[in-house]
């Protein structure tokens, strides 16, 4: 749509959420207008409203405000119940879909089912590769973006391929800040949690300059803790930096920390993108509890998943990187046609 401003026209665009992930939302819509602000002249950024209703027959039905002709970007995270949240976003893009927008962006700060993306057992669901087919093919998403998925090649279920960009930057800029203002590169040392983090983050030890270790690990069956085989690297009097993509339970980082002290660490910091927090066994206090009384002696995660309310009951041992920052320049660049290859630099 377009909007008179004086002598020009603007286009307007429309940022909505599902329930759970408005509260990112809101400050994605705030980044992303201040950094269209050199193009004020172009565009209007606003939030769109959103109605979310369930009958007695519990039946959910959305309805949005005018985005004809509009520029729409969807945003929509896990969060429990994540299943519900699917079915609220496949509601609100039909939505929008009926409203007739001019285009529509959807951003996965992190996708649901993400992890089910593979038969690796006979007779079981896949809906990590179900749930883009359905986007593409029923709901007409063509432009998705995906914030540090489990594994690289889920984008490739989109088509076309949907756009990733790395939580690594705000990794390396906290190290940066914090760690090295008070230690020597020699002192530290970044230990890849597994095979999927050594692949993952191999230029990291390199953009920071430190060492490198490595913690070898295998899994005998499907369950959510792998076996710790051994570990590699020079650690002792050492600040070790552990990294992966998200932490679950939790269980498997415990194992970790508790073997690098024993191997001499000074200290053990968890980076982690997705912080999931969440064991199915106990409640959120008690893991929250269990996480903070660990060898961990800090945690340092973003808020791709609503956390806030998981971390404040320790705020001492967890620090959340806002990810709005990083959102906000990827869908400014998707909207201009700008490339993302300069976010996945490292600084």
């Amino acid at each position: 749509m377009l909007k008179a401003t004086g002598k020009t026209m603007r286009t307007l665009i429309k940022v909505f959420a599902t329930t759970d992930t408005l509260g990112l939302a809101r400050k994605v819509e705030k980044e992303l207008s201040e950094r269209l602000g050199e193009h004020a002249d172009e565009f209007c950024v606003e939030m769109g409203e959103v109605k979310v209703s369930r009958f007695s027959n519990e039946n959910m039905e959305v309805q949005v405000d005018n985005v004809r002709d509009h520029i729409v970007v969807v945003l929509h995270t896990q969060a429990p119940p994540v299943s519900d949240g699917i079915v609220e976003l496949m509601a609100l893009l039909d939505a929008v879909n009926n409203a007739h927008p001019r285009q529509t962006f959807v951003a996965f700060p992190y996708m649901p089912y993400s992890r089910s993306d593979r038969k690796n057992r006979p007779r079981i669901s896949v809906l990590g590769q179900r749930l883009p087919e359905i986007l593409n093919n029923v709901l007409g998403v063509r432009r998705v973006l995906l914030v540090e998925p489990h594994d690289p090649h889920l984008k490739q279920y989109f088509v076309p391929t949907a756009d990733e960009i790395p939580g690594t930057q705000l990794m390396v800029e906290h190290i940066r800040e914090t760690l090295f203002k008070t230690n020597a590169p020699e002192q530290c040392v970044l230990v890849f949690a597994d095979a999927g983090a050594a692949k993952r983050y191999e230029e990291l030890p390199f953009a920071l300059g430190i060492d490198q270790a490595y913690i070898h690990k295998s899994r005998t069956d499907h369950s959510e803790s792998p076996t710790i085989r051994a570990l590699t690297g020079q650690v002792r009097g050492r600040h070790c930096l552990l990294v992966d993509d998200e932490i679950l339970t939790g269980n498997t980082v415990l194992k970790d920390a508790k073997l690098l002290k024993e191997a001499g660490a000074l200290s053990v910091s968890m980076y982690a993108t997705h912080a999931v927090f969440a064991d199915q066994r106990i409640s959120h206090a008690e893991l929250m509890e269990k996480l903070s009384n660990s060898e961990v002696d800090q945690f340092i995660v973003t808020d791709t998943i609503p956390v806030a309310h998981k971390v404040a009951m320790a705020p001492d041992r967890f620090l959340v990187l806002p990810i709005a920052p990083l959102l906000g320049e990827a869908i400014k660049r998707m909207i201009l046609g700008e490339s993302l290859s300069e976010l996945h630099r490292i600084g």
